[in-house]
């Protein structure tokens, strides 16, 4: 009688152990299906992400371009000191490699304006910031350290480029009156 209980606990052993293997194995099969599933979305999130990218990077490229040209045309008029307008001149040309750079190689926005500083321009980055410094009006862009208060402060200093082009004019020109 005793071995025939050992015998039934044996079995009932084996058959468990049996039923621990038959779920493993359905177990590994949903995970392997799931892994394809995800690998497939992953792929497809990927192709998105280097399309989304590559638009930016061309809205960046024209949003650079078009403040390169009014800038162009105030500068003209401009009284601000040269070596400031090269300067407001060189940080809008950037705007499409710090785009590149904080994107492609997901840094920061410091260190992307760094590299991009010292790679395309001889503007060290302590004489950049105190070109921001004196104007008041470029501080809150640049206070956000993003892509994004960097394209504002961009357009600041085209506004500022352009006032200081009209205060001169203005100051310049006799008042009509009428």
């Amino acid at each position: 009688m005793i071995w025939d209980a050992v015998v039934v606990w044996w079995v009932l052993a084996i058959a468990c152990l049996i039923v621990l293997m038959v779920v493993m194995i359905a177990r590994t099969d949903s995970l392997a299906s799931e892994h394809k599933r995800l690998l497939v979305q992953f792929k497809m999130l990927d192709q998105e992400s280097i399309q989304f990218q590559q638009v930016t990077y061309e809205l960046a490229e024209e949003f650079s371009q078009f403040l390169l040209l009014q800038l162009g045309a105030a500068r003209r008029f401009s009284r601000m000191p040269e070596e400031e307008l090269y300067q407001f001149e060189i940080a809008m040309q950037l705007i499409p490699t710090l785009c590149k750079e904080m994107s492609g190689r997901r840094l920061s926005f410091k260190a992307a304006l760094q590299r991009s500083l010292k790679l395309h321009a001889d503007i060290e980055m302590a004489v950049f910031e105190a070109t921001v410094g004196r104007h008041g009006r470029l501080i809150p862009g640049w206070q956000k350290q993003s892509f994004g208060g960097y394209l504002q402060m961009c357009q600041q200093m085209y506004l500022l480029t352009k006032e200081y082009a009209h205060k001169e004019q203005r100051s310049g020109q006799p008042e009509l009156t009428g």
